[in-house]
């Protein structure tokens, strides 16, 4: 693998050889964190322009980059995560985005007491869409983004201009709730 310090060098001297040897050393880590991010929403054409859209910021942005700083995987490494969380927030807004009840993520049940054998997954998924859908909003998208998304609290604060306290808070009564919600269903 190249270092950071050849390759910004051939960004700025053969950009079209270091845009190159940038997206054959790190395409697999941007196209994990924007597919992992959007997957169950959005097609793949538009991942993979997310992708695009990664680089082409980062080539950019190269008289910028300050290796002192950080290392240019942690630069594409953020700047792919906050692409995937604004191609999120537009298309949100554009549309009503719906969540497959089939992609959320298993784990959320964890927070729960035990389920019941005689309820079958979907009818759990369902009941627990609509629970965390009756909270209203911001506090569905705060469970949505933090238990299905895994975003940090601290991201989630920059997204919705809540402190990271106050969000931190609105997680930990939105679980209550929710608990007190499923309590007997699930």
């Amino acid at each position: 693998m190249i270092s950071d310090i050849k390759l910004l060098n051939l960004l700025h001297n053969q950009p079209d050889k270091g845009l190159e040897l940038m997206m054959e050393a790190y395409m697999g880590l941007i196209y994990t964190i924007v597919y992992n991010q959007l997957s169950n929403i959005l097609p793949n054409e538009d991942i993979e322009e997310c992708v695009s859209d990664v680089f082409f910021y980062v080539f950019n942005y190269k008289d910028k980059i300050d290796l002192e700083k950080g290392t240019i995987k942690a630069l594409l490494a953020v700047v792919a995560k906050r692409k995937a969380i604004d191609l999120y927030r537009r298309n949100k807004k554009s549309k009503a985005v719906e969540i497959p009840i089939e992609s959320m993520n298993e784990n959320i049940f964890d927070k729960f007491d035990s389920v019941s054998d005689s309820v079958s997954t979907d009818e759990r998924n369902n009941f627990l869409i609509k629970a965390i859908k009756s909270l209203g909003e911001p506090d569905s998208e705060i469970i949505i983004r933090k238990y299905y998304f895994k975003e940090s609290s601290k991201d989630i604060s920059k997204v919705l201009g809540l402190k990271v306290n106050t969000i931190d808070k609105k997680a930990s009564r939105c679980m209550g709730k929710l608990k007190n919600i499923l309590r007997g269903v699930l």
